[in-house]
């Protein structure tokens, strides 16, 4: 009885899918019909409806188009009488040819040469006139298209107007809208045909996913002899598997547009992706200890806006602290950078450590103050706007965004402070007691405790050095964008949380390398680079990265799983 309930039930979802994509189909070609119109109009998408609704309004149509297209429309979509469309559109595109070749300059010149018998120059003189020239193209049109058309003055005129053209429009739009045939069927209810096959196929799918998800009726199996070699395979593959997807893309891309691989793209990618693996490097901790940082970006452009108020130029009249009359040493908004930062980790620290908070939660606060603050901050110039910073001293740029040339090759200074950086903390995790610690609370808080770690100071140092290299990441962002608004740093978070990811920081805690994080935040920067130099749309751009977090944080729990 069961088994027969579920079969019913996954017929009846089928059947749903099925209705609902013919349905989506039939909307679509509904809209088609309205798209075709807008095309035919010439006009923009938004006016084609007043003039199919008021067809009085209709002036004129679309010239240079194909009889073919002209006829598929009137009459495929429409349902115009063919033979009707066929003798207006047979004459109207004759017209389009004769205007454009009396439009021509050459034929112009020529013509004007052999009915009036002038030079070239003279003739060159003679279109520069503007009555003349319109006077004499009408004259070539009108010999042209009675010529070929076999038709008097009056016929032409009616050819000038489109007035016959114009007619089968009016006639056809008044017939789709008022409700005659399929096809206006399909142009009336196209939306709600689009809406109710989009409902459909989700709730049908809904009920497949669900069956699919339900295990009740497997039967348990005896365990199978896994071949330990075929094991390995499996676990290198589900190990890497997303290192190989995204690996794969490249190759791909680099197929398609084999100067993807030039050495300026190369170096782009790197630079592109250092001070977001900085932040990459930051948060990774946090994941280790099994905890997550949401106020990354907005942190990131508070310190950032705080770097840019204190490397301003001192000649510009605008600058935020209008009494420095001379250039601060660069550690001075380094530190300043580093401390801002430093103060929400450790703020995000203290709530995880001693208040308990989940991570996410007093995360997300901290990034609401951070940006609240910024907006503050920048609105508080002097110059009374909330205008970006910006005129930054050129010794900063060149220090923080410069570059060392080697060879014929100008290396970013910022990739080189990233591998510094990435260096320094492989030894925090690998060589210290610090590093040793995270791990530790990250795989399991209550025998950390119990082994003698604290737990506390543990989860508040990490913090700091997140705080830290937050804030060095700033003061190298405001010179690689050189201008810092309120909406600098913005998804940066997801941005470095995907970068740990994609590196194999595990979201359970405890697992995790910095090799990992620097591949991860260059591979992924490298698929964004990829995408905006292949010229996706920027926002299929959002829809790929976000997809590329699930599938990270999908492989790491079905590791998790199997390791379990």
């Amino acid at each position: 009885m069961k088994n027969t309930k579920r079969l019913v039930a996954a017929l009846v979802a089928v059947v749903l899918v099925i209705v609902g994509i013919v349905l989506v189909v039939l909307g679509q070609k509904g809209q088609s019909i309205y798209n075709d119109a807008t095309a035919m109009l010439g006009c923009k998408k938004p006016e084609t409806i007043n003039y199919i609704l008021d067809t009085s309004t209709i002036t004129g149509v679309s010239r240079g188009l194909t009889a073919k297209e002209y006829t598929n429309f009137l009459v495929g979509k429409l349902g115009l009488d063919s033979a009707e469309v066929e003798a207006v559109v047979a004459d109207r595109v004759v017209y389009d040819e004769k205007l454009a070749y009396a439009n021509d300059y050459n034929t112009f010149i020529e013509y004007v040469m052999e009915t009036q018998g002038v030079t070239e120059d003279e003739a060159k003189a003679i279109k520069k006139d503007d009555d003349q020239e319109e006077a004499i193209q009408n004259e070539i049109l009108l010999t042209e298209v009675t010529a070929a058309l076999g038709c008097d003055e009056a016929a032409f005129a009616e050819l000038q107007t489109d007035t016959a053209m114009i007619a089968l429009f009016q006639k056809g739009f008044d017939s789709l809208t008022a409700g005659g045939g399929f096809n206006a069927f399909l142009f009336n209810n196209a939306i709600m045909l689009l809406w109710i096959g989009i409902v459909l196929i989700i709730a049908g799918g809904a009920v497949l996913f669900i069956q699919a998800m339900d295990d009740s009726n497997k039967k348990k199996k005896a365990a199978v002899k896994v071949n330990p070699k075929a094991q390995k395979v499996g676990e290198f593959f589900l190990n890497y598997a997303l290192y190989i997807i995204l690996i794969a893309i490249l190759v791909v891309v680099c197929l398609v547009k084999p100067n993807f691989l030039d050495p300026v793209n190369i170096l782009n990618i790197l630079k592109q992706a250092s001070t977001k693996g900085i932040l990459a490097l930051g948060c990774a901790g946090l994941i280790v200890l099994a905890g997550t940082d949401l106020s990354i970006g907005r942190v990131l452009g508070l310190s950032a806006a705080v770097t840019a108020a204190l490397v301003q130029s001192i000649t510009y009249s605008s600058r935020m602290f209008p009494q420095m009359t001379h250039q601060l040493p660069l550690f001075v908004p380094l530190l300043a950078s580093i401390g801002v930062a430093v103060i929400f980790s450790l703020v995000n620290g203290f709530g995880v450590a001693k208040l308990h908070l989940h991570a996410f939660i007093i995360t997300l606060g901290t990034q609401l103050i951070a940006y609240g603050c910024n907006c503050l901050f920048i609105e508080s110039q002097p110059s009374g706007t909330a205008q970006a910073l910006s005129t930054f001293d050129q010794h900063f740029l060149d220090v923080a965004a410069g570059s060392l040339t080697i060879g014929s090759l100008k290396v970013p200074l910022v990739v080189l402070y990233f591998l510094g950086i990435a260096v320094i903390m492989w030894v925090v995790w690998n060589k210290t007691r610090l590093g040793k610690n995270m791990f530790a609370v990250g795989g399991n808080t209550e025998a950390a405790a119990v082994s003698g770690v604290n737990v506390a100071k543990t989860i508040m140092l990490v913090y700091l050095i997140a705080g830290i290299l937050y804030g060095i990441s700033a003061f190298l962002e405001a010179a690689r964008i050189t201008s810092v608004g309120a909406n600098t740093g913005i998804n940066y978070e997801t941005d470095a949380i995907s970068a740990v990811v994609v590196g194999g920081v595990s979201f359970s805690g405890g697992v995790g390398t910095i090799q990992g994080v620097v591949i991860g935040a260059i591979i992924l920067q490298a698929i964004n680079y990829s995408l905006q130099f292949l010229g996706v749309n920027p926002y299929l751009q959002y829809v790929v990265r976000g997809l590329i977090i699930i599938l990270a944080v999908a492989i790491d729990v079905r590791k998790y799983i199997a390791k379990k």
